[in-house]
């Protein structure tokens, strides 16, 4: 009879964990949606990951999400993104930060209103 409580338990945390996994994320955006908030193209954006990547030492996946959070927050323009995801990526690599956490570091650095709390929604 123990071993059906536990059997039970187990199933119950599992299903837990999932529903906390599923509704605990962030919503992401496509990058159709994305690139015109810094008025560039979606092709713009995936251009610049490897150009990042190779100039940082990134890895391809930090300098993509660097660049969407960035894009996304809309913040930065189309003519400086590139080196505030620079920026941002070698902050990453330096202090072994998350890409949001270097990304709101720049944009903490950038002296614009709103530009920290600007990746709430990203």
């Amino acid at each position: 009879m123990s071993r059906h409580f536990a059997t039970l338990a187990g199933l119950a945390l599992a299903l837990a964990f999932v529903v906390v996994f599923f509704n605990g994320r962030y919503e992401a955006k496509p990058l159709s949606v994305v690139a015109p908030r810094v008025g560039l193209q979606v092709d713009d954006l995936l251009a610049m990951v490897p150009r990042v990547a190779s100039q940082t030492g990134a890895t391809l996946g930090t300098s993509r999400r660097l660049i969407y959070l960035m894009a996304c927050s809309g913040v930065p323009t189309s003519a400086n993104l590139e080196a505030h995801a620079r920026q941002a990526a070698d902050i990453a690599e330096q202090r072994r930060l998350t890409p949001r956490e270097a990304a709101t570091t720049v944009l903490k650095e950038m002296k614009v209103a709103g530009g920290a709390t600007a990746l709430s929604d990203c």
